[in-house]
């Protein structure tokens, strides 16, 4: 059966840490492809715990030390989001509670690379689902 997405088996290296800081929480975050890619070619980032959707105006998506709002990141063309160095998504809010959540990720991108006719590109899936462990006393 034909896909939209090509989805590669490294679930585990995406979602990395999940702590609280001050004011809110954290996420690091890798990317479950083979290679890098612009940040801009993500097509759809989300974001929920134990169920509930973060709403997209409470993170902030950290890039090679840069801030964007989710709104901001079709636009950052010269941020490069490569394999080795997570993002971090910054939720603010209420820290969360210490012990086990749920985290579904989800996140689709363009394969810049790979254009198949004007504005027609292929996709893939770099979504991710586990259960990380806020640690009591978690600072970022």
């Amino acid at each position: 059966m034909p896909t939209k997405f090509m989805k590669l088996g490294f679930d585990e290296q995406v979602l990395r840490r999940l702590a609280n800081d001050s004011d809110s929480y954290v996420l690091d975050v890798g990317l479950n492809y083979y290679r890098g890619t612009p940040i801009s070619a993500v097509e759809r980032m989300e974001l929920s715990i134990d169920g509930e959707r973060v709403d997209d105006d409470r993170i902030l998506v950290e890039i090679n030390g840069k801030f964007l709002r989710l709104k901001q990141v079709p636009l950052a063309f010269t941020e490069y989001w490569g394999v080795k160095t997570p993002i971090r998504l910054h939720v603010t809010g209420e820290p969360l509670a210490a012990g086990p959540h749920d985290v579904d990720f989800v996140c689709e991108a363009r394969v810049v690379y790979m254009q198949f006719a004007p504005g027609v590109y292929g996709m893939f899936d770099a979504s991710a689902s586990a259960t990380l462990t806020v640690a009591e006393n978690s600072e970022n």
